[in-house]
């Protein structure tokens, strides 16, 4: 009778291959992501760094106040609210800046990333040998997920920690869970123990992590032999499952009260119907399928309206198929290959908390996502090779596949490390991979202004803002982000005093007051409609009302300045704005007495110094300024236009303070009118 294939003797793949010691296996993992990650190094803080790293307080110095801030805040406390929740993730970036002394240099950062990505490509050559057994295939997937392409976003991407934390907690887990699963006595207490800490880490730096317990379980299950009695095993599943209720727990009371709307623009998915938006969810499983399979070009962002609603057309039906035949697959292989089956289940298993399927998330996409997932999707790769090998006459065929596949993903990833430099490569490459999406056009105006001080670049950043806004037309209006126009209106301001001083034709620098002063009223139009709070909304006034200035539109520009300076009274910039407005109307007096009050209530110098100008030169006036010891220049309160201005501006002041709840400051107007008759207030 003939020998029946090796794919029906399970015993032969429990036989460990002869090969190469761990010890210079593992070193040589390192050094390959070292090879593949070498040109990361030099990334600055680019994307969301800037903020998490290098602006959040608590970084600051290594006390119990900062710690407490940590444990008791969202991650990106005091930016924004958001329903996420990661101390461990925070705290690795304290360790970072105190302790390590990275401070704001990036180095260090990126060499915690890459002890982190080493150190889970260890943890998965140590799961594959425990699981699998077979020495090869072990290394060519540790190989082939180390240098693979879609790990750049969380591996270069400083931020990206989070990622790389919460698998190392998952595998740590699984690897110490499955060595609790072989010992006995008192070690398999102190191994289950560890598993349980490395869960703790896992769910405490990033969501997605509750996903572990679930891994760990699946496994038992698929692989017909538990490790321990099932009653003992599920035991040992509720113990591993009680960091997942203390995160749960704690995070509830964190984000108690806290009321988070997803923007449509940064998740479609939450605007579509519920079966519209699993449809869509899955092609988007399909787009990551893809990338997993040619990582060519990849985006650090998918936003509106890069990933379309799904309508049923050609793209995404080719996406449906594809996740349709991964999980038959996953099915069908239950009894042929159950590591298959284990391994795609895994994948599916570590990504459905960010697969908008159960509920909807922050991102419609993000390569990041898949990092842990990747892992189990490569194995499953790898073992369906491994099979293949046992029906092709071939036995080179698997490890020269991979092989090449390393090779070849490994020059991937150093070039794609490049994008990530800084951020104008960074939106650059993006748009070139993701040009429909409105925040990669933003991001890059944002990062041309950013890069060049002087800002003679203007023309592009206009550019590139138009073509952001340009994706934004069409949308519903309370769909539609505020942001973008205001900044587009003050990019379109600078670019009309730039052209001013480069002695630019008439018609474009009144084309582009016009078009600051059409993006600013568009803001304030969409300010109100989503009930954005005054005080925000007062530097854009501002910022019109100077536009309208420069059109020669006075009125309206006394308008928009006069809301302005109601909304935000304690604003210097406030007071200028309306002087400059009411100068253009000639209203020399009233300009007057904008200028004293604003001196009054915000104490700012430059407004006590542009009093003295319109003085000196504005107002008929002689006499009222008068130079006073060691030159500095004061207003003689003898000049009854100066009692008269001081008298109105004192009685503005009182009001302003009274009605902001500063009565106790109100009475301090009256210094300044100390020993002036001043007619009582109506």
């Amino acid at each position: 009778m003939a020998k029946p294939p090796r794919a029906q003797q399970p015993q032969a793949l429990k036989t460990k291959d002869q090969g190469p010691r761990s010890a210079i296996i593992l070193p040589a993992l390192a050094v390959l992501v070292l090879l593949a990650y070498s040109n990361s190094f030099g990334a600055g803080f680019v994307f969301d760094n800037r903020v998490l790293l290098l602006e959040d307080t608590r970084l600051r110095a290594f006390t119990p106040s900062n710690l407490n801030l940590i444990v008791n805040k969202p991650y990106w406390w005091p930016f924004i609210e958001t329903p996420l929740y990661r101390p461990a993730t925070t705290f690795s970036y304290l360790l970072n800046y105190i302790v390590l002394g990275s401070a704001d240099r990036p180095l260090g950062y990126h060499v915690v990333n890459w002890v982190l990505h080493a150190a889970n490509v260890w943890l998965v050559f140590g799961l594959a040998m425990r699981i699998g057994r077979r020495i090869w295939p072990a290394i060519l997937l540790a190989a082939l997920w180390a240098v693979h392409p879609l790990g750049t976003e969380a591996v270069t991407n400083i931020v990206g920690r989070a990622d790389l934390l919460a698998a190392f907690g998952v595998l740590a887990s699984f690897y110490t869970y499955l060595t609790a699963g072989e010992a006995g006595g008192a070690r398999r207490r102190v191994w289950m123990a560890l598993s349980v800490m490395a869960m703790t880490v896992a769910v405490f730096s990033k969501e997605s992590a509750i996903a572990g317990v679930g891994v760990i379980v699946l496994y038992d299950v698929s692989s017909g032999q538990m490790p321990f009695r099932v009653a003992e095993s599920g035991r040992r599943w509720a113990i591993l499952a009680l960091p997942l209720v203390a995160f749960l727990y704690q995070r509830s009371v964190v984000l108690a009260g806290s009321r988070v709307e997803i923007p449509y623009v940064d998740n479609p998915i939450s605007g579509a119907g519920f079966w519209t938006g699993c449809l869509t969810a899955i092609v988007v499983m399909g787009r990551y399928l893809a990338l997993l399979l040619w990582p060519a070009h990849l985006s650090a962002d998918y936003s509106f309206s890069q990933i379309p609603i799904a309508t049923g057309n050609l793209t995404d039906w080719l996406a449906w198929i594809a996740v349709a035949g991964v999980t038959v697959a996953a099915l069908v292989r239950v009894k042929e290959s159950r590591l298959v089956s284990f391994c795609l289940g895994a994948a599916m298993l570590t990504f459905l908390p960010a697969a908008n399927l159960l509920f909807t998330t922050g991102t419609v996409m993000a390569e990041r996502l898949m990092y842990l997932p990747s892992a189990f999707l490569l194995a499953a790769l790898v073992a369906a090779l491994y099979s293949l090998e046992v029906t092709i006459p071939f036995r080179r065929l698997a490890p020269a596949v991979l092989g090449f596949a390393v090779v070849v993903c490994g020059v991937r990833t150093f070039a794609r490390n490049a994008d990530w430099h800084d951020d104008v490569s960074l939106w650059t490459a993006t748009i070139a991979t993701a040009p429909a999406s409105f925040k990669s056009h933003d991001s890059l105006a944002e990062a041309l202004y950013e890069a060049d001080p002087s800002h003679s670049n203007l023309e592009r950043v206009t550019e590139e803002k138009e073509k952001s806004l340009a994706i934004l037309q069409g949308l519903p209006e309370p769909l539609v982000p505020v942001t973008p126009y205001r900044t587009g209106a003050s990019y379109y301001l600078e670019r009309g005093a730039w052209l001013q001083a480069q002695n630019g034709t008439p018609t474009e620098v009144a084309k582009a007051y016009q078009r600051a002063a059409d993006l600013g009223e568009r803001y304030l139009a969409l300010a109100r409609l989503h009930q954005i709070p005054a005080t925000e909304v007062s530097e854009a006034q501002l910022l019109v009302s100077n536009a309208y200035r420069h059109l020669g539109q006075a009125q309206r520009s006394l308008e928009v300045a006069q809301h302005g300076a109601a909304d935000q009274p304690f604003n210097p910039a406030a007071y200028r704005d309306l002087t400059a407005a009411l100068l253009s109307l000639n209203r020399s007096d009233d300009a007057a007495v904008e200028l004293m009050t604003g001196f009054m209530v915000t104490g700012d110098e430059e407004l006590r110094r542009a009093l003295i100008a319109l003085y000196q030169t504005g107002l008929d006036a002689s006499g009222c300024a008068t130079t006073v010891d060691a030159g500095r220049t004061s207003l003689n309160v003898s000049c009854e236009i100066v009692r008269r201005h001081l008298c109105q501006a004192a009685g503005r002041a009182a009001k302003l303070q009274t009605d902001h709840g500063h009565p106790d400051l109100a009475s301090q107007a009256a210094t300044f009118t100390r020993g002036i008759d001043c007619p009582a207030a109506p």
